[in-house]
């Protein structure tokens, strides 16, 4: 054996232990190289550029190679190179089984709660996924680097031809309104309340909830009239008749409805405080006591509480049944814009205090009902609740952008090409819960971008997941999950199995 790999040149280099020095040292090197990658690009940066890369392969693959090759060329062994022989054996069987893993085997994540059972696994690698007809073709895809890609691949879906084309990639995505022609106008607010600090965007011609406070941009001007009900409205229906009636600090607001007579009798902006001077309470728990007559003179009362409208208290007896009547106690705080000419101006249904952004004190008072013109980065406050216009587009687009938020998700936009030379741009966001849909050629087709599902031959049922912490900490020591499997095709019926 030893005679055959001499005489053969191609035999003798691929046996050479030379070859074998130099691979290594590639093989090396290429590892160093993968933990830079990987420090900046990620784990899927490293696996595209080194690890799962044809060139590494092909490394890897002339290495076994060359053991094998200096196993046989130095044939036969005596006792004292058992050790030789064992180590070169050893090293064949692991290159071969990562080999036999890598080109035939896959891997994935199984979702799967408490009291459910789950038959497929979600593939580890990121697929981009073109359907039509009820057909699916994937595309396996290994994306690392923010901004502009270019691959491609063709793509078989129902007996046509594809070419999907990757233009831009995210690894985290967000969208950004910037000033474009063709847009629409919008603001951008930050508002603080009882949630903390929230931002929003308000399109012309919509409305918004903040907090307790709706916002909404008019087209044009502002609306002569806004309704003017700082704490609120009792809302009453009887027998399809319909009125409202303004919540307030006035004594004997009240109104009939069908023969009712109802009257508001007490006022609390913040429940919790109703023993301190009510009127300087915020609206933080409002509550109202309504007092009924019906019309055969039989009386009681309810109580409502602006924040659990499903909650409400009330007395009269089975002779009176009040709980029947179908009444609501709705805030209604809100605050109005409009854009003329680039400046927004703004009415508002409760009284806003301007505050100095440089002291905290309040520059000025503006009463319900006023106009006023708002400026960006100015600090308007009403309570807990505090807004500042952050941004005016008069004609604003949505661009997709890098978010600095690495919890936001991935997104793609990739190209389709159909069979006809027809072309589209489409966005699509990494795990959406559903597929993107749109027209291409005629034909209707779906893209996705994220894992797909594995379809498995036996399904697990978890019946516990337990979270094993270290005596007296919260710190996990182990984790085990008691599950059962079952497999119809081996007689496997409910097998316990612990898995830790």
């Amino acid at each position: 054996m030893s005679r055959l790999f001499k005489r053969n040149p191609v035999l003798r280099l691929l046996s050479s232990v030379k070859l074998a020095i130099f691979l290594f040292l590639v093989f090396a090197f290429s590892i160093a190289m993968a933990t830079f990658i990987e420090a900046q690009y990620g784990t899927t940066g490293a696996r595209a550029l080194v690890y799962g890369a044809r060139w590494f392969e092909i490394v890897l693959g002339l290495f076994v190679i060359n053991l094998i090759g200096i196993f046989f060329a130095r044939m036969p062994y005596r006792a004292s190179q058992t050790g030789f022989v064992l180590i070169h054996l050893s090293a064949i069987v692991i290159l071969g089984s990562s080999g036999i893993t890598r080109f035939l085997g896959y891997e994935g994540m199984m979702p799967i709660r408490e009291g459910a059972s789950t038959d497929y696994i979600l593939s580890s690698r990121e697929y981009i996924q073109l359907g039509k007809a009820g057909e699916e073709a994937h595309w396996p895809v290994l994306l690392y680097k923010p901004g502009e890609n270019k691959l491609s691949k063709t793509l078989h879906v129902d007996g046509d031809r594809y070419r999907v084309s990757v233009k831009e990639y995210w690894p985290h995505f967000e969208e950004t309104l910037i000033d474009a022609p063709g847009g629409q106008p919008a603001l951008n607010f930050a508002t603080v309340g009882s949630e903390g600090m929230e931002r929003h965007t308000l399109f012309e011609n919509h409305r918004i909830q903040a907090g307790p406070v709706t916002l909404r941009f008019h087209e044009g001007d502002l609306p002569e009239d806004v309704d003017l009900s700082p704490y609120g409205q009792l809302s009453i229906r009887i027998n399809g008749e319909t009125t409202q009636l303004n919540v307030g600090f006035e004594s004997g607001l009240g109104t009939i409805l069908a023969g009712h007579r109802f009257e508001i009798t007490e006022f609390f902006p913040d429940y919790a405080a109703r023993g301190n001077d009510p009127e300087t309470a915020e609206m933080n728990n409002p509550m109202i006591r309504v007092a009924i007559e019906a019309p055969d003179g039989s009386r009681g009362e309810r109580l409502f509480f602006a924040h659990f409208p499903d909650f409400s208290m009330g007395h009269g007896g089975e002779e009176n049944p009040f709980e029947s009547l179908d009444m609501s106690y709705l805030l209604n705080r809100g605050i109005d814009f409009a854009m003329m000419d680039g400046k927004v101006s703004a009415k508002s249904s409760f009284d806003i205090k301007l505050m100095d952004m440089g002291n905290g004190e309040v520059d000025h008072e503006i009463s319900a009902g006023e106009r006023f013109e708002i400026d960006s980065g100015s600090l308007y406050e009403a309570g807990e609740f505090r807004i500042v216009l952050t941004d005016i587009f008069e004609s604003a687009s949505w661009k997709a952008g890098l978010s600095e938020v690495e919890s936001r998700p991935a997104a793609v936009n990739l190209s389709v090409r159909g069979p006809g030379g027809e072309e589209q741009e489409l966005l699509v966001v990494r795990g959406e819960r559903h597929p993107r849909t749109f027209e291409l050629g005629g034909e209707t087709l779906t893209l996705a971008f994220g894992p797909v599902i594995i379809p498995l031959d036996y399904s697990i049922y978890l019946d516990d997941f337990l979270l094993i912490t270290y005596p007296g900490s919260e710190n996990p020591a182990s984790y085990e999950s008691h599950v059962k499997l079952y497999d119809k095709e081996h007689g496997v019926d409910g097998k316990p199995v612990r898995i830790y």
